[in-house]
C-alpha cells in the first residue's frame, strides 16, 4: 500500500536534487504564497459574510429599533407634558360664583408647543421608517401601529392642544385621561413591531455566525493540507541541503585544527557543490600560506617585530620560567619623543622609516633570547629574561640594557636625505614569578615611561610603587570629587577680616569638602584636581552663589548689612568666555549690593592674557564689584602690568607676614608692598596675622586691615556669625 507513496517520494527527491537550491526555495515560497492567498481569500469571504450580517443587524434592524424607541419615548413625553401642565393650576372665583381651577397660561402654552413639536417629530420619524423597504409581516404590524397611533393623536393629543391654548382645565384633564387610554391601546402594537425587529436581527446575527464558522472550517482545512504538503517538501529540501553541508562543516573543522589535506568529493552541480569546490581551493591556499597567516597574526607588518599578542604570550611564558628558576626578568616600555611632530611635518612615510630604523637599533642592543615588540604607533617594548636572582643586580642589568638602547636611539640617522636626531623615554619594571598579571606588569612599565617623559624626556625611570599609589589616589580622588557636588558634601567656611579699630569688615569665603570617610578635606588637596578636570567651574559658581545668598540674608541685619565677602576665583574659572555673564547672572538672581562682593585673583591669573583680564575686570567694576590681588608678592608681576589692572586691594601673602618683624627682609618687602598700594591708591590687607606683634607692625607700616588666626580661623557660618556679633558688641 505504501510502495506507490515511496516511489513518488523518491521521484520528487531526485527531481529536486537536479534543481538549483534557489529554484527549490522559489518553489517552496510559491507554494507558501499560494497557501497564503488561499487563506486570505477564505478569510475575505468569511469577513464579507460576517460584515454583511452585521450590516443587516445594524442598518436594517437596529436603526428602525432606535426610531421606534424614539417614537414611543415621544408619545410618553406627551403624556408627561399633559400631567405636568395639569399640576400647574390655580383657583379662580368670580362674583357670586364658586371657585374653579384654571391652568397656568404660560405653562399651558409651552406644553401645547412641545406636544405639537413631538407630534411633528413622530410624523417625521414614522415617515422615514415606513419609507424604507418593509417585509409583508412588518408592513402589517406597522399599519396596525399607524392606525392606533393616528387615533391617539386625533382623538386625544390634538384636542388636548386646543384645550391647553384655551386654558380649559376640565377639557384638558378629560383629554389627558383619554390620551392615557389610547396610549395604552397603542403601546402593544409598538411593542409587537419592536419585538419583530429584534427577532429578525437575531436571525441575521445567527446567519452571520453560521457563515463565519463555515469559512473558518474551510480555512483551517486548507491550512492543514498546506502545512502537510509544505512540511513534506521542506523535509525533502532540507535533506538535499543539510547532508552536503554536514560534509562542509566537517572539512571546516579539520581546517580549523590545522589539517589542510582533507579529501573533498564533489557530486552534482548545485550551489552546495560549488561551495565544496571553493572550499577545496581555500584549503589549498591556507595550507600554502599558513606561515604568512601566522606572521600576520603575531608580528607587526611594518617592523617585523612581535606584536602585542605574541609579546603577551612570551611574557606569560617568561613569568612561568622565572617562577621555576627564580631569575628576575624586566619589561622596558619605550616611547619616541616628539614622534607626532615628525609625522605631521615630514609625512607618515618618513615616520615609518624612523620606526623601522628604531626597531633595528633596539634589536642590536639586546640578546637573541630577549624579545623586542612593537605595540603600535611609536611604542616599543623590550622583554629581558634570565637576569640576576638578586633584585638590585637585576635592576642594574636592566638599566644597563636600557641606557644602551637610549644611546643607540640618540644616534643621528638619515631620513629622506635629511639628518634626524631622535630620543626616547623609557620605563623599566622588574618581574619575578607569576605573582603579577601581564596587564599590571605593562601598566607599571607604562607609568614609569610617563614619569620619564615628565622628567624632561630622553630618560629612563625604574618603576616606583609610590608613584602608582599616588596615581591611583589621584584617580580615586577625581571619582569622589565628581560625586561631592550632587551629594552636597561641599561646605563654605568664613575667616573674619578686621580693621585696625577692631571692627568687622567681613570675611573671606573658603571652600571645604566634608568627605564621608576622610572627614574635612582642605582645598589644597582637591582644588588642583578640580582645576585639571574642569569641575572647578560648577564648584566655583556654587561658592559664588552661596556667598551672594549669604550677603542677601545679612542685608536685613544692622550688624551684618555692611559686611563684605571675598570670594576666590580660579584661573580656569576666570578664563571662561562666559565668566562675566555668569557673575552678572548670579548678582541679578540674588539681588545683592555688588559693592558687598569682592573677587580675589592671583598674580599668575591676571597676567595671563592681560588684555582679556583687564576687559573682564573693568566690566565687573562697572557693575560695582571690587577686585583683590591674592598672594601678592609671590609672583613676578611687573609694576607696568600692575598699574593697568583695575584692582581695589592688594593682599599681602602669609609667607611674608609670618616672620615679621623679626625677619628684616620680609619686613622690608611688606613695607614696600604697603607703600606701593598707597601710591597706587588701593587698599591693602594682610593675611596670616597670628600675633599682636605682627598686627602692630603692619599698622605702623600703614596696613589697616587684617585676616588671620589672631581673630579666628576659618569657621562654619554659625560660628562666624557668633564671633562677628561678639566682636561688634564688645
Amino acid at each position: 500500500m505504501f510502495r506507490p507513496l515511496t516511489n513518488f517520494h523518491f521521484l520528487i527527491t531526485r527531481l529536486l536534487l537536479n534543481v538549483n537550491i534557489g529554484v527549490r526555495l522559489l518553489m517552496l515560497m510559491g507554494l507558501a504564497a499560494f497557501v497564503a492567498l488561499l487563506l486570505a481569500w477564505a478569510g475575505i469571504q468569511g469577513l464579507g459574510a460576517s460584515k454583511e450580517s452585521l450590516r443587516s443587524v445594524y442598518e436594517d434592524r437596529m436603526l428602525p429599533v432606535q426610531e421606534l424607541a424614539k417614537i414611543a419615548s415621544l408619545m410618553l413625553d406627551n403624556r408627561v407634558l399633559l400631567l405636568a401642565t395639569l399640576s400647574e393650576v390655580s383657583l379662580s372665583a368670580g362674583a357670586g360664583q364658586d371657585a374653579t381651577l384654571i391652568l397656568d397660561r404660560e405653562v399651558a402654552s409651552m406644553a401645547a408647543d412641545d406636544i405639537e413639536k413631538n407630534i411633528a417629530t413622530i410624523d417625521s420619524l414614522w415617515h422615514h421608517y415606513t419609507s424604507s423597504e418593509l417585509t409583508p409581516a412588518e408592513r402589517t404590524l406597522a399599519n396596525r401601529f399607524a392606525e392606533s397611533r393616528g387615533t391617539y393623536i386625533k382623538a386625544a393629543l390634538l384636542p388636548a392642544v386646543v384645550a391647553l391654548r384655551a386654558n380649559h382645565y376640565d377639557v384638558t384633564k378629560m383629554q389627558a385621561a383619554r390620551a392615557l387610554v389610547l396610549y395604552d391601546l397603542a403601546r402593544p402594537d409598538a411593542q409587537a413591531l419592536n419585538q419583530f425587529q429584534f427577532d429578525t436581527a437575531r436571525e441575521a446575527y445567527a446567519e452571520g455566525i453560521r457563515r463565519f464558522e463555515l469559512t473558518r472550517l474551510l480555512a483551517l482545512g486548507a491550512l492543514g493540507v498546506a502545512i502537510l504538503i509544505m512540511s513534506w517538501l521542506g523535509l525533502i529540501l532540507t535533506t538535499s541541503i543539510v547532508n552536503p553541508l554536514q560534509q562542509v562543516i566537517t572539512i571546516f573543522r579539520k581546517i580549523s585544527n590545522g589539517q589542510y589535506d582533507s579529501v573533498i568529493l564533489v557530486e552534482g552541480r548545485d550551489e552546495v557543490s560549488k561551495v565544496m569546490l571553493a572550499l577545496g581551493e581555500m584549503q589549498t591556499r591556507l595550507g600554502v600560506n599558513e606561515k604568512a597567516i601566522h606572521r600576520l597574526a603575531f608580528y607587526d607588518p611594518l617592523t617585523n617585530l612581535p606584536n602585542r599578542r605574541l609579546l603577551r604570550d612570551r611574557l606569560q611564558r617568561a613569568l612561568a620560567v622565572s617562577t621555576r628558576n627564580r631569575l628576575y626578568g624586566a619589561v622596558l616600555m619605550i616611547d619616541l619623543d616628539n614622534f607626532k611632530s615628525i609625522n605631521d611635518s615630514r609625512g607618515h612615510e618618513v615616520g615609518d622609516r624612523l620606526l623601522v630604523e628604531t626597531a633595528l637599533r633596539i634589536q642590536s642592543c639586546v640578546r637573541q633570547s630577549d624579545t623586542v615588540a612593537r605595540l603600535g604607533g611609536d611604542e616599543f617594548v623590550v622583554m629581558l629574561a634570565d637576569l640576576s636572582p638578586d633584585e638590585a643586580q637585576a635592576a642594574l642589568q636592566a638599566e644597563g640594557a636600557g641606557e644602551k638602547i637610549l644611546a643607540a636611539i640618540n644616534q643621528p640617522c638619515m631620513l629622506a636625505n635629511q639628518l634626524h636626531h631622535s630620543s626616547a623615554s623609557m620605563g623599566l619594571c622588574l618581574f619575578l614569578g607569576e605573582n603579577t598579571s601581564l596587564d599590571d606588569l605593562l601598566k607599571r612599565a607604562d607609568i614609569s615611561m610617563y614619569q620619564a617623559k615628565g622628567s624632561g624626556r630622553n630618560a629612563l625611570r625604574l618603576y616606583d610603587p609610590q608613584i602608582q599609589e599616588s596615581l591611583e589616589t589621584h584617580i580615586a580622588l577625581e571619582s569622589e570629587l565628581r560625586n561631592a557636588m550632587p551629594n552636597h558634601q561641599f561646605q563654605v567656611y568664613y575667616q573674619i577680616q578686621m580693621d585696625n579699630l577692631r571692627g568687622v569688615l567681613g570675611a573671606e569665603v573658603l571652600l571645604r569638602w566634608q568627605h564621608p570617610q576622610h572627614g574635612l578635606v582642605m582645598p589644597e588637596q582637591f582644588i588642583p584636581t578640580a582645576e585639571e578636570t574642569g569641575l572647578i567651574l560648577p564648584i566655583g559658581e556654587w561658592v559664588l552663589r552661596t556667598a551672594c545668598e549669604q550677603l542677601k540674608a545679612w542685608a536685613t541685619d544692622p550688624v551684618t548689612e555692611k559686611f563684605v565677602l571675598s570670594v576666590n576665583v580660579s584661573a580656569r574659572q576666570f578664563r571662561q568666555p562666559d565668566f562675566v555673564d555668569m557673575v552678572c547672572s548670579v548678582l541679578e538672581q540674588t539681588g545683592i549690593n555688588p559693592q558687598r562682593l569682592k573677587l580675589e585673583l592671583t598674580e599668575s591669573l591676571v597676567l595671563h592674557n592681560i588684555v582679556d583680564t583687564v576687559d573682564k575686570m573693568k566690566t565687573l567694576n562697572r557693575r560695582g564689584i571690587h577686585f583683590s590681588m591674592d598672594d601678592f608678592g609671590t609672583g613676578y608681576s611687573s609694576l607696568a602690568h600692575l598699574t593697568r589692572l583695575p584692582i581695589q586691594q592688594l593682599k599681602i601673602d602669609r609667607s611674608f607676614v609670618r616672620n615679621i618683624p623679626a625677619n628684616h627682609r620680609d619686613a622690608v618687602i611688606v613695607q614696600t608692598i604697603i607703600g606701593m598700594a598707597n601710591n597706587l591708591g588701593v587698599t591693602v590687607i594682610a593675611e596670616g596675622v597670628e600675633t599682636e606683634e605682627q598686627r602692630a607692625f603692619l599698622e605702623q607700616s600703614g596696613c589697616l586691615t587684617y585676616q588671620g588666626y589672631l581673630w579666628g580661623k576659618p569657621m562654619p557660618l554659625r560660628e562666624f556669625e557668633e564671633l562677628a556679633l561678639q566682636v561688634s558688641t564688645a
